[in-house]
This record gives C-alpha cells, sequence and structure tokens, in this order.
C-alpha cells in the first residue's frame, strides 16, 4: 500500500512538474513582472533567460525576432537643419571647468587668466574670482603665494582634476571651480 502511494506520488509531481513548464515566455515574463520585490523580480527574469528552451513557443518567437526588421520610414523622412537645432557656440574660456554634463574630446586643456579677487574661507583655503567671472577654489593644502592681477594658468589634470600654476614657479595647487 505505501509503495503505491509513493508511486502515485512521484508520478503526480512528474506530471505537475511538465505542467509547470508548459508556459509561454509571455506568461513567465509577466509572473517574473508582476514580482514586488526586486531581487526576486531579477533573479526571475535571470531563471527564464537561463532556461529559455523549456518554454512552448520559443522557436516560432525567436525566427519572429531575426525576421524582424526595423522600419526605415524614418530614415526617409526629411529632418530639420542641424544648424537649427544647435545651440550657438560659447566661448571654451567661460564654461571651463564644467565638463561633466558635455563631450570632452574638443575641449581646451588649459586657460590663462587674471586673478581679480582672492578671498581665503574658513579652512584658509584660496576662493578665487578672475577676470572672466568664473569662482575657483582650492581643494588641497598646498601653499602657493597669489596676488590680485597676476596672470595663472588653470590646467585639467587626470580623473577631472584642475591645477592652478603661475609661471615661472614649480608649484602648483589643486582646484576645482565653483562657479
Amino acid at each position: 500500500m505505501k509503495t503505491q502511494l509513493l508511486a502515485i506520488a512521484t508520478l503526480l509531481c512528474a506530471f505537475s512538474a511538465f505542467q509547470a513548464h508548459a508556459e509561454s515566455i509571455g506568461e513567465a515574463m509577466e509572473k517574473c513582472r508582476n514580482t514586488d520585490n526586486s531581487l526576486k523580480r531579477l533573479m526571475c527574469y535571470d531563471g527564464v533567460a537561463k532556461s529559455l528552451n523549456q518554454y512552448e513557443g520559443v522557436n516560432e518567437q525567436v525566427s519572429q525576432l531575426k525576421a524582424y526588421k526595423p522600419n526605415n520610414s524614418a530614415q526617409t523622412r526629411p529632418r530639420p537643419a542641424q544648424a537649427d537645432r544647435q545651440p550657438a557656440p560659447s566661448k571654451p574660456e567661460s564654461d571651463f571647468g564644467l565638463e561633466h554634463k558635455r563631450d570632452l574630446t574638443k575641449e581646451t586643456s588649459e586657460i590663462t587668466v587674471t586673478i581679480s579677487t582672492i578671498k581665503k574661507n574658513p579652512r584658509d583655503k584660496y576662493v578665487l574670482t578672475f577676470s572672466d567671472g568664473s569662482v575657483w577654489q582650492q581643494t588641497d593644502r598646498t601653499h602657493l603665494k597669489l596676488e590680485e592681477g597676476q596672470a595663472v594658468s588653470v590646467e585639467r589634470g587626470l580623473f577631472g582634476a584642475f591645477f592652478l600654476s603661475v609661471e615661472g614657479l614649480n608649484k602648483r595647487i589643486k582646484v576645482k571651480r565653483v562657479k
């Protein structure tokens, strides 16, 4: 009797396993999409991706995707002139130090400016206003003697760093643009 129950339970489990896998990819993806927990949802999507061949209609859906060609009508439509959409070119010196929002391949790597005002912040670091209106702040502890009206160079370093140097001195300070 026990062996017959065990055999029946095994058969029921086997049939239910086949039935559980007899769903389409769309149904499996929908089940994953309805999962609230983001980690469980990601694990569900990964499980679907790893076992694609267990779902019904996979070969038909893959062949449909391979046969799909994007609509080229967007390429044949006339487009407005590119010059109408581009903003007017600005002076590269006025945006120097604000590169995190645009392509840097054509940007200048150094500017030469004159110091208009020098202030010190509470941490005894320079806050410099240049003749072009930009404001830069010292970020390291290096000491450099600076004066108002002095011409200095600000050059781009690695990893978004900027360095201020005075011609004729073999010393520079690390700065960042504030405004």
